[in-house]
């Protein structure tokens, strides 16, 4: 008798599903393949039917072993297609974001989910690996900073990931990592660690981003709005300093624990600060920034380069300001140096206006606060690149840009990211027509290198408008007709989509212990 504690993936049913999937089977009658590689419903009612069949626990034994060999060869066909298809289209990939919950262990259910996907044209899959304070690791093996998303003694050994990466791939699909990057959740900072040590140590907590009023990224809700479903509650965010050492080896590991699961790729979702609430959507002031971690402070007042500079720099984070008097003072306290210095700030005169130094430190922080973005994401993409794998990088086009005296709270840099990345947009602009989508992706691709790969991320349903924006076949053929280089778009999300909502309702909510 299996015991009771095992999952049901280590049940002799799915290990022959998996061998034989492995093997290959002969061929049967050809699906039919449709635009955007979509298959026929009649060909994926066929292979949801086989597959029920083959997960019939209470079939014979002769029965049950000719529908898994029957599901398989219709499963290997449809992988076949599905490549046949995609090397033909102009779109060479399609992707779709997938968040895994702890009922997709249950008997055939991730056959169902990847299945769907391929169904639906997908060549390429991007699974929730770290978000919302929950990271997709078996609880058995877990050391990193935040709880398993599966946990319970029978399912400890649960490892999601490697199982979505192996069931994907047998289907024909590019399996990749999806990684919260800056917002590790607030899971992070709340509970025990694996050790039983209280994760409100005073090193974690020293990592979470914070501004000058005193504020952290725990106590200010971001206002981004949640989509129809309310899958993505952003109540349970939490944004880290990128500076804080104790925050880049926490992510860090969980990187290297990802990339032993063997993923096709790994792309880096929140690369930026926090949104601020309101009026501190917009960050004119240095208040505002979330650049007053204590590792974020030190690095900033290391970039002074004599005693003028860096206490003018204090004065500056202090107050929001600098005054003329303030000058005075500065050149008082250190009459031996002619003028404040710091990094990247141009020669100049000991006697320019005060405006010329107000809007030189204000540069200086709002570098500070880019750098920062930058330098996190270059640490954790190091192994990713290592290993000869695509690291990705989400991010919003508008992100990054100057709002009247000053800019987007977000702080995302994505106009300096390396090229060696992969791009993705996200293109969620909402006015009724393609036009203010496709600007969005123009304004990255303008500004991009020829050698960047972009790949935007689109938000719609398939076949409708939904949401004052055009269906996704609309919004992909604008995007072809603009930028024929363009040959890889992905589509956010799988749940958001109308015809998985069932679907996806009854992966949230099961009974996984039945």
């Amino acid at each position: 008798m299996i015991s009771r504690k095992k999952s049901f993936y280590c049940q002799p049913w799915a290990i022959l599903l998996g061998i034989m999937l492995w093997q290959g089977h002969g061929k049967s009658a050809l699906s039919q393949v449709g635009e955007y590689c979509r298959f026929e419903q009649a060909d994926a009612d066929r292979k949801e039917q086989l597959r029920l069949a083959a997960f019939d626990d209470n079939a014979s034994y002769s029965a049950k072993l000719n529908a898994v060999k029957q599901y398989l060869d219709l499963v290997t066909q449809h992988k076949q297609q599905l490549e046949a298809c995609r090397r033909q289209s102009w779109l060479q990939t399609q992707g779709v974001w997938l968040r895994l919950y702890p009922c997709d262990l249950q008997n055939g259910r991730l056959e169902a989910l990847m299945d769907r996907i391929v169904n639906q044209g997908y060549n390429q899959v991007f699974v929730e690996v770290l978000s919302d304070g929950k990271v997709l690791l078996p609880e058995s093996a877990n050391t990193t900073a935040w709880s398993s998303l599966v946990t319970g003694d029978r399912y400890k050994d649960a490892d999601l990931l490697k199982l979505a990466i192996e069931k994907g791939r047998s289907r024909g699909l590019k399996v990749h990592a999806w990684l919260f990057a800056m917002n590790f959740g607030k899971g992070y900072a709340q509970g025990v660690d694996y050790r039983g040590i209280s994760r409100q140590s005073a090193a974690r907590q020293e990592a979470i981003a914070r501004n000058g009023n005193g504020d952290s990224t725990i106590s200010i809700i971001e206002e981004t709005g949640k989509n129809p479903q309310g899958e993505v509650p952003n109540t349970e965010q939490l944004f880290i300093d990128p500076y804080n050492r104790q925050a880049q080896i926490d992510l860090y590991l969980v990187v290297n624990e990802t990339l032993r699961r063997n993923p096709d790729g790994v792309v880096f979702d929140y690369i930026r600060y926090k949104r601020g609430a309101g009026a501190a959507s917009i960050v004119s002031n240095v208040r505002y920034l979330w650049i007053y971690g204590q590792a974020s402070l030190q690095a900033l007042r290391d970039r002074a380069q004599n005693q003028q500079g860096r206490a003018l720099l204090e004065r500056f984070l202090q107050q929001g300001f600098i005054t003329n008097n303030d000058l005075l003072t500065v050149k008082k306290l250190y009459p031996q140096e002619t003028t404040p210095l710091w990094q990247g700030l141009p020669s100049s005169s000991s006697q320019a206006p005060l405006t010329y130094w107000q809007n030189q430190i204000w540069r200086l922080a709002v570098g500070h606060a880019f750098i920062g973005v930058t330098y996190f994401l270059d640490i954790m993409a190091q192994p990713v690149l290592r290993q000869g794998i695509t690291a990705g990088v989400a991010f919003f086009s508008d992100g990054n840009q100057p709002v009247g005296n000053g800019f987007d709270s977000r702080m995302q840099p994505w106009h300096v990211f390396r090229s060696n990345y992969e791009w993705q947009p996200m293109a969620y602009a909402v006015c009724g027509k393609p036009d203010c989508i496709v600007n969005q992706v123009r304004r990255v691709f303008q500004t991009a290198s020829p050698r960047t790969k972009i790949s935007p991320i689109l938000v719609g349903q398939w076949g409708s408008p939904s949401a004052n924006r055009p269906s996704l076949e609309v919004q992909m053929q604008a995007i072809r007709t603009a930028f024929p280089s363009i040959n890889s778009i992905s589509h956010f999300a799988f749940s958001w989509q109308n015809e998985q909502l069932a679907f996806t309702r009854s992966r949230q909510f099961c009974n996984l212990s039945s």
